[in-house]
């Protein structure tokens, strides 16, 4: 690849040709910088191929951010095999179309999902109320520790599910909340529209807002926040 002309030689040639008669000319082939054709063309192609290496490369790296893919460390691997020959970068470009998509963790997904839900609750069109999981500190029917489930598997934005449950002589308007199959509580007597509106068939979603955590040797939730949102307007 022919070696780039340095600053002065391109300048000098800039000057060299409204005057190349003059004595600047004559100074400047004294010293070697005067600069032919030759030199002027290899200059421009040059430019070119740089400019070329640099939009050729957005193909792999455009790819590799639609699989999720760093997008850096491909852009620069298209760049190089550009500047080699430019036919190369179909190597790139195929090889990161080869590449499979990275599939986000578990953890990562349940991330988005939570702050999917928030971002639901936060919407101005959405109606939603404020609540809380009452008798949070007995142990569900299963025997489970309701406080420590709701520590380990329960964060702000986590859905969580509305039971209606059968009326009793205890209470005419029980729902309970449930995840995963694990009875977590009951809404208050308080928000006694839960239940009518569930039997009407109003889409009703209960998002966690907050949980308190407390607790120093064995940590436990407190306390947790519930907002049920009403997704169906009527």
């Amino acid at each position: 690849m022919p070696k780039e002309p340095s600053c002065c030689q391109a300048v000098l040639l800039m000057k060299s040709s409204f005057d190349v008669h003059g004595p600047a000319a004559k100074h400047q082939a004294a010293r070697g910088c005067y600069m032919n054709e030759d030199v002027i063309i290899a200059w421009l192609l040059y430019r070119s191929t740089i400019w070329t290496a640099l939009l050729a490369a957005l193909a792999p790296a455009a790819i590799a951010n639609f699989k999720r893919r760093p997008m850096m460390g491909w852009y620069l691997y298209g760049f190089a095999c550009t500047l080699v020959a430019w036919p190369l970068i179909t190597l790139a470009t195929i090889h990161a179309l080869l590449v499979r998509p990275r599939t986000a963790s578990p953890e990562a997904r349940q991330r988005q999902r939570r702050a999917d839900a928030l971002a639901l609750l936060a919407q101005s069109s959405v109606r939603s109320y404020p609540s809380w999981i009452a008798e949070l500190k007995r142990k569900s029917p299963e025997g489970v520790d309701r406080r420590r489930y709701v520590y380990e598997k329960i964060g702000p934005g986590e859905p969580i599910e509305l039971v209606r449950e059968p009326a009793n002589e205890r209470d005419d308007h029980t729902v309970a909340f449930c995840h995963r199959g694990i009875h977590l509580g009951y809404v208050p007597k308080r928000h006694w529209w839960v239940a009518p509106a569930i039997e009407d068939g109003r889409r009703l979603v209960a998002i966690v807002d907050k949980v308190k955590i407390g607790g120093i040797l064995r940590r436990r939730a407190k306390f947790v926040h519930v907002r049920i949102a009403v997704l169906d307007a009527r």
